[in-house]
């Protein structure tokens, strides 16, 4: 491999309707931890590997979930509980919970409606189980 090699992605930047919305959604529903750093008025940025943004500044485009075609995925101790605390309070589930290959697993819609796969496992499992 190069000494230029790229290896990542390090960064993630999601465009939405409204930053402060999106960032609240992201914290409560996900557990995401903001960066105490000022990114400006219109972004939150997020700690973690690897790190995302939620960006409302309108020079940055329009929020487009229905064309995207990148999966965001949030790995979960406990998917069923998210999925429960997510549902009793009104988050649009796009995919009811299922065992996958990676665990427990559903799909939500942020409020800008990008579908969002919660999972238990980074590894996949054995799949399909042996019976």
């Amino acid at each position: 491999m190069p000494d230029d090699s790229v290896c990542g992605p390090g960064f993630i930047s999601i465009i939405v309707s409204d930053h402060e919305r999106s960032a609240a959604f992201y914290q409560e529903f996900l557990g995401a931890r903001p960066d105490p750093y000022d990114f400006g008025p219109h972004s939150t940025a997020f700690l973690g590997w690897p790190a995302f943004a939620v960006s409302s500044d309108p020079a940055r485009g329009r929020p487009s979930p229905e064309t995207t075609t990148i999966s965001l995925w949030f790995r979960s101790a406990d998917a069923q509980a998210t999925y429960e605390r997510a549902k009793a309070a009104g988050v649009a589930i796009v995919r009811e919970p299922f065992d996958g290959p990676f665990g427990r697993q559903f799909i939500l819609a942020d409020p800008d409606g990008y579908r969002v796969t919660v999972y238990e496992k980074d590894q996949p499992l054995y799949w399909p189980p042996k019976a």
